[in-house]
């Protein structure tokens, strides 16, 4: 029986797995497991790498290829990001300030990037 091996599996890393720790072990399979010993095993680890290298491509795999991924669990890893925004007590003050509305808070968003 021939069980078809996830990108996750093939490259031995977790599905929250970073980019860098994924590409260290995509060298790590590649150099064990050079193209002139198996042509195959090696174009499978190109593949899985290529397949989630990165958050955008694990995103679209995720998508379009794994359905056993809840669509909350999708979002949750769409929406994870490692940059936290900071606002300062006055910009927070002049947004509480403000009038609620889209136009207003974009605004007041624009304004207090380009502080």
């Amino acid at each position: 029986m021939n069980i078809i091996k996830t990108p996750y599996q093939i490259l031995d890393v977790q599905p929250s797995a970073t980019d860098a720790e994924i590409k260290q072990a995509y060298l790590s399979k590649v150099k064990n497991n050079p193209p002139d010993r198996d042509q195959l095993l090696f174009q499978s680890i190109h593949d899985a790498y290529i397949a989630i290298k990165d958050l955008k491509s694990r995103i679209s795999y995720d998508l379009f290829t794994v359905p056993s991924m809840s669509f909350d669990e999708l979002v949750d890893q769409a929406l994870k990001t490692t940059q936290q925004n900071t606002i300062s007590a006055r910009q927070l003050n002049t947004l509480l300030q403000l009038s609620i509305d889209d136009s207003t808070i974009q605004n007041a968003i624009s304004r207090t990037k380009k502080q």
